[in-house]
């Protein structure tokens, strides 16, 4: 049975396997970055990413709310109506990009709080700040009271993970091993060691071959695989 490691304990394993009387602080420094790219490696977002928060949709005309500042806007994210109000739909609230956002915009004109679809859009204030924007629409579904709609997304990143023994990746301990591999392939880029492209090869050839077991859209992705293999199998059938 593994055991998640602690990231002082990461760091002794990181300057053992190396070898290079690597300080502690770079170690750190390294970790980090290594979980940084796999939090970046799946396309759908990992389970660890998913947060839940609610979004405020003042009353009036059509406004645009501020998301939260960890948002990531490359993966998943899903609005829900509020069914217990009475005043929104009670099913999902689709996503649409800007270009099919308008479009909806301009040909559907639902009632009251009866939103259609949302999109989000970048409002940069400055160099190191990228917040985002989410739009409801059709516009005329503006309610005339406050609403609250739950909001589930992916955050973009965590806090850097601190040197200590009671400090922990919030990923499961299968990933442990992996960061310090992926670690060992930065170190290996940062000290031009030969074998550094080989390692950071095989560090993500393990991520990858464990990644959808972790992906918080997994149910959906083995739905649709017994789908596919109960067609090809009636398929056979005819066939016969």
């Amino acid at each position: 049975m593994s055991t998640t490691l602690s990231m002082a304990a990461m760091v002794t394993k990181l300057q053992r396997k190396t070898g290079l009387g690597l300080a502690q602080a770079d170690c750190v420094d390294f970790l980090n970055e290594a979980f940084r790219k796999i939090n970046q490696s799946s396309k759908g977002g990992f389970i660890w990413q998913l947060k839940a928060t609610t979004i405020t949709v003042p009353n009036g005309a059509q406004v645009n709310i501020a998301l939260p500042s960890d948002f990531d806007p490359g993966k998943t994210a899903v609005l829900r109506g509020n069914a217990p109000l009475g005043t929104a739909t009670a099913t999902i609230i689709p996503y649409f990009q800007v270009k099919d956002f308008v479009n909806q915009e301009h040909y559907q004109t639902g009632t009251v709080s009866q939103f259609s679809c949302w999109t989000f859009t970048p409002n940069f204030s400055a160099p190191t700040s990228y917040p985002f924007n989410m739009i409801l629409g059709p516009k005329t579904a503006y309610p005339t009271a406050t609403l609250q709609l739950p909001f589930y997304y992916h955050a973009v990143n965590y806090p850097v993970v601190a040197y200590g023994a009671s400090n922990y990746f919030p990923s499961p301990d299968q990933f442990d091993s992996m960061i310090v591999d992926l670690a060992i392939a930065e170190v290996g880029d940062v000290y031009r060691m030969s074998d550094a492209v080989q390692k950071r090869q095989m560090a993500m050839q393990a991520i990858n071959e464990i990644i959808d077991t972790y992906r918080s859209d997994r149910y959906d992705l083995s739905g649709l695989s017994d789908q596919a293999a109960q067609a090809q199998e009636k398929n056979f059938e005819k066939a016969k």
